[in-house]
């Protein structure tokens, strides 16, 4: 185990990275008018065609209630859309307007990036200790449900 100094520093350095590399996201996003759980709503009802009230509530884990009110200010805003299921009339289907797509598409980050910036200011060196730093951290992470829950100690 890492002392607790150490511990914290990488607590903070991680923090600092991953704040630098959402803030401009979350610049976009408020510049969009838009709250985080409006826009992880548009990005499910994006990859999922035929999506409904439930299954967005599903995904985000609140209730049917409270993701048809989220819903209904993006209909007024006009970045989506409520149709009947073509086989269940009192069944709704979501799906985005080109308003929708064209916002999404100015929020979501490019393929690189914040991240893809950082990355080109790498050494050929620095770029694989970065990796190889990662690639431990990812081998650590809990595989089950039941060791996201254990003590820091029992790995």
């Amino acid at each position: 185990m890492t002392s607790d100094e150490t511990q914290s520093q990488l607590h903070a350095a991680f923090r600092r990275l991953v704040q630098a590399m959402l803030h401009p996201f979350w610049q976009r996003v408020r510049a969009a008018g838009l709250t985080m759980p409006q826009v992880f709503a548009m990005r499910y009802i994006q990859r999922h065609a035929n999506a409904t009230v439930s299954d967005v509530a599903r995904a985000l884990g609140v209730s049917n209630a409270a993701v048809s009110q989220m819903l209904q200010r993006l209909v007024v805003q006009g970045y989506i859309l409520r149709e009947e299921a073509p086989h269940d009339r009192r069944s709704k289907h979501l799906r985005l307007t080109a308003k929708g797509e064209t916002v999404l598409q100015k929020i979501m980050p490019s393929s690189g990036g914040t991240f893809g910036a950082l990355l080109s200011r790498l050494t050929p060196e620095e770029a694989q200790q970065v990796l190889t730093a990662l690639e431990i951290l990812l081998a650590k992470l809990p595989t089950d449900e039941n060791e996201t829950h254990a003590s820091p100690g029992a790995h």
